[in-house]
């Protein structure tokens, strides 16, 4: 390769002797770069020179050598050539086979169809699908693969192929080869002659399947939540009517021998008549909890911070003997169901009430504070806060914080988990023991200030 350093590159990779370039131009009578004839021509005349050619002719017979001379190189020019075509030809076979082995192993199954869905050419994996040898199907219908009752489905969707250039799709079932029906994507593009297409296959009955099982087991939830919301209705009409006749006796039996009781016997009334009252305010959160599932949404616009000050009033007249500043943030306005955001604001403003009420100098602020662009609402006490390692119960119905002192039944958080969710948003907290508790939570929407 040492000798090609002073030879000159063309054009298409073409490398000149020295001094090749100029003959070449003076020959030409311009200062045009040479064209692949010219290049062929010269790369004649040196392999020419090289087999013992002589340059220049003598004059007496310089027509004849002349005529012996551009046969010679004439015929060196097609050895050239035909050497460059089987190079050529040795390059596309080696490139046909790498593309035919691609095509006949791939994973999906190609075919090429006619106007009418005819067979034209098929790969392995298509075969494999359609339960048949390769050669089987050439000359075939692919119509006639496809199961019965969506034949008219497939033939529609050929029709839009080959009506337009896009590329369309369609699922159809097979005719059944074993137990379960084969289920097919196809993706077919005419091809630019238009008198055929390109159609890919692909096997999508696991899918299917997954799809009818999801089916099932939807309808088998929704049978399943129909008879829970009819259970917890006749929880609270039957469990209630005797819970009426306990109390009620109860409270007789306190009213007309209370005085003759002793001590032991007034205390175990008491505990009957409080356990009865505490079993029906169980029933009408139980009541309530399965409510917020089943209530049809309504979103417009709510103005949060009047709806939180609406909250601190009831508050504030139901339990008139604790000291709880409250702090509500102006003109926080966002968009979601009332009834039920009214239910998340009772909770959670209930909440750092309870827990921060029973200190002196007890804060609670409400507020937005932007997290990740979007808008985020937030109740924060000074209460004496929990260890965020137990923080993982809170949502969990039923589920308290340990050594929870206030009354309750731990549904108040699950209640606002669900409601926050069904508004696409989510609820988390922040919390240190001593250093009070944030709850924040999202609706999903963009807040507005109020004018």
């Amino acid at each position: 390769m040492a000798k090609d350093k002073n030879r000159e590159q063309l054009p298409g990779g073409k490398l000149l002797r020295p001094g090749a370039k100029e003959r070449l131009l003076n020959r030409r009578g311009s200062n045009e770069l040479p064209n692949s004839a010219d290049l062929l021509r010269q790369r004649a005349e040196e392999k020419f020179r090289e087999q013992g050619g002589s340059m220049p002719l003598p004059r007496p017979e310089e027509k004849q050598l002349k005529l012996l001379h551009e046969l010679q190189v004439h015929q060196i020019e097609l050895e050239l050539q035909n050497e460059e075509l089987h190079q050529s030809r040795s390059d596309v076979e080696t490139l046909l086979e790498k593309y035919s082995d691609l095509y006949d192993f791939a994973p999906v199954g190609y075919l090429t169809l006619t106007r009418s869905g005819t067979i034209q050419a098929a790969n392995l994996a298509s075969a494999g699908l359609l339960g048949t040898e390769r050669s089987a199907l050439i000359g075939r219908r692919f119509g006639l693969f496809v199961a019965a009752e969506a034949r008219s489905v497939f033939t529609a969707f050929l029709g839009n192929v080959m009506a337009g250039e896009a590329k369309q799709t369609c699922e159809v079932p097979l005719l059944e080869l074993g137990t379960d029906p084969l289920w097919v994507q196809i993706e077919a593009v005419r091809d630019p002659s238009g008198q055929e297409c390109r159609a890919a296959i692909i096997d999508i009955s696991v899918l299917k399947r997954l799809q009818k099982q999801n089916e099932i087991q939807r309808t088998e939830l929704a049978i399943a939540n129909i008879e829970l919301v009819a259970f917890n209705y006749t929880v609270t009409h039957d469990l209630r009517l005797p819970l009426t006749v306990i109390n009620g006796y109860s409270q007789m039996l306190m009213d007309l021998c209370g005085s003759q009781l002793d001590e032991r016997s007034r205390g175990i009334l008491e505990e009957i008549l409080n356990g009865s009252l505490r079993m029906n305010k169980l029933i009408t959160t139980l009541l309530k909890f399965s409510q917020v599932t089943h209530t049809e949404m309504h979103r417009e616009a709510v103005d949060l911070s009047a709806m939180a000050k609406a909250v601190v009033a009831e508050l504030n007249l139901a339990m008139p003997g604790q000291r709880v500043r409250f702090h509500i943030a102006n003109g926080i306005k966002s968009n979601g169901d009332p009834n039920l955001v009214r239910v998340v604001l009772n909770n959670l403003l209930g909440n750092a009430w309870k827990y921060a009420g029973k200190q002196d100098g007890a804060v609670v602020e409400f507020g937005m504070r932007r997290i990740a662009g979007k808008p985020a609402f937030f109740v924060k006490d000074n209460g004496p806060g929990f260890d965020m390692a137990d923080a993982k119960v809170l949502f969990i119905p039923f589920q308290r914080l340990p050594d929870a002192s206030l009354e309750g039944h731990g549904i108040g958080l699950a209640t606002v988990d669900r409601i926050v969710r069904r508004h696409g948003g989510r609820v988390w907290t922040e919390s240190e023991p001593g250093k009070g508790a944030t709850f924040f939570f999202t609706l999903e929407q963009t807040e507005r200030r109020l004018p």
